[in-house]
């Protein structure tokens, strides 16, 4: 049934040709779904891919409202999907089982099974992924840009789109400089194993039942929190804590759960159950990076643009990241269409300064729901208390690509002529600033929390 759902692609609905020659480097969320999308568009998409397959690192992510309306017009897509959800609510509670309050999800969906996913659905649409192609270098004139690959040889298209992560080597055409990363002060424990492992444990079977799909937040002590969450198949533990010098931010890094435990002793009995029952009993010990906001993601003749991780990145907080990386694509794609095969610079540059803004806050964002897991005190949180939203509507309530098409002719005449414009997918009463991850870290060292302007969390 569920490859059933994936040959759907093949009645997707498709916009006449528009000639737009596109090369993806990275097969990753972020370039999967925009070369979807662009397919979708008319354009000629290729994808390249430096590992050999599509086998990914990675535990559970929430992909928000704003990026799931985009693929209502992939047939079968959210469909497939939903078969691998950890369900769509979690409960809040502390350390000692109280319940503070319930967070809803649009879709919380393994890494490994939505990349899978993305990378099905391409295929089967007939997008060329070539895998095992190192790209080395990136280039371009007034008329293309293209790669270099490991052997030497080019490729050229009329866009290029580097959606190759962290480690991207579009920051030499970008920027000159790649970003250096700012330890959060953080790491976490992070593993994904089968579900059944942790069901033979009786506190743990007890504490789902019948539910296969159930989730817990669960708030501590010592600015400690621990997020478990099971679907039908998997289990999953996230364990936030402070940075002890022996966290990497690879999916490379496992170490004995056993130094995970002690960080939730005295806890639930259940919460150490589930991370004692990993098989091999090992976790990535991961750490967690700031890396400073940009406004720009293209190269001076944006012939190259960064999209996702590359572009910019989040830390888990900010239940955004994902969502953020999959608008990218969406917005991309619509501001190609719209500009046409002539005009794919300007195309570029609205895109471009459509989301700068929004994800800046998004990555803003992330900052401050830090502050709220880890400064507040959650003995002394009164029962009945509002436990605060962890997105707002700004990030659920958007649609990416319905803002591109109705603000593209006001951004691009903006950017050409200077009349006059303003995005509206940020923060509503919040007017955007430039900021450094070192004032956030350093007015947080000095015991001063983040403060706003603006409607953060509040949901219509």
């Amino acid at each position: 049934m569920s490859e059933d759902l994936i040959d759907q692609a093949l009645s997707m609905s498709r916009e006449h040709p528009s000639g737009i020659d596109v090369l993806v480097v990275g097969a990753g969320l972020a370039g999967l779904g925009f070369a979807i999308e662009a397919y979708r568009k008319g354009h000629n998409v290729r994808i390249l891919e430096r590992r050999p397959d599509t086998n990914d690192y990675g535990d559970f992510i929430t992909i928000q409202s704003s990026a799931l309306r985009t693929p209502e017009n992939w047939p079968g897509f959210l469909e497939y999907c939903s078969a691998f959800h950890f369900g769509k609510a979690g409960t809040i509670c502390t350390y000692d089982g109280t319940v503070l309050g319930t967070v809803e999800y649009p879709l919380t969906i393994s890494r490994v099974a939505l990349h899978h996913a993305l990378h099905k659905y391409a295929a089967r649409l007939g997008i060329e992924i070539k895998f095992s192609t190192r790209v080395m270098d990136y280039f371009e004139d007034d008329e293309k840009a293209g790669i270099i690959l490991e052997d030497g040889s080019n490729l050229v298209a009329d866009i290029v789109i580097a959606a190759d992560g962290i480690g991207s080597r579009s920051w030499n055409i970008v920027s000159g400089f790649k970003e250096t990363p700012i330890s959060s002060g953080f790491a976490m424990f992070r593993a994904t194993y089968p579900a059944e492992y942790a069901l033979k444990r009786p506190l743990v079977a007890e504490k789902f039942g019948d539910d296969p799909e159930k989730g817990f937040i669960i708030v501590g002590p010592g600015s400690v929190h621990v997020i478990i969450a099971r679907s039908k198949d998997q289990m999953v533990f996230l364990l936030t804590h402070k940075d002890e010098g022996t966290a990497e931010e690879t999916w490379t890094n496992k170490r004995s759960v056993d130094y995970a435990l002690p960080y939730v002793k005295g806890w639930s009995p259940f919460i150490s159950e589930v991370i004692d029952a990993v098989p091999g009993r090992e976790a990535v010990d991961f750490k967690l990076m700031w890396r400073n906001p940009r406004d720009n993601w293209a190269s001076p003749k944006c012939r190259v643009i960064q999209v996702g991780d590359a572009a910019h990145t989040f830390l888990p907080t900010s239940a955004s990241g994902a969502t953020m990386a999959l608008e990218d694509g969406y917005s991309l794609a619509a501001c190609l269409h719209i500009a046409g095969k002539n005009n794919t610079p300007l195309a570029v540059k609205v895109h471009n300064h459509l989301r700068a803004e929004r994800v800046s806050c998004g990555q803003r964002m992330g900052f401050k729901t830090r502050e709220v897991w880890h400064l507040t005190n959650w003995d002394k949180f009164e029962k009945g208390q509002t436990f605060p939203n962890v997105v707002g509507s700004w990030i659920v309530d958007h649609d990416p690509q319905q803002y591109a098409y109705d603000n593209y002719e006001a951004c691009a005449s903006f950017l050409t002529k200077g009349t006059p414009f303003k995005n509206t997918n940020g923060v509503p009463g919040y007017a955007p600033k430039p900021w450094t991850i070192h004032e956030l870290l350093s007015a947080a060292d000095r015991g001063e929390r983040l403060e706003d302007e603006g409607e953060w969390f509040s949901r219509k």
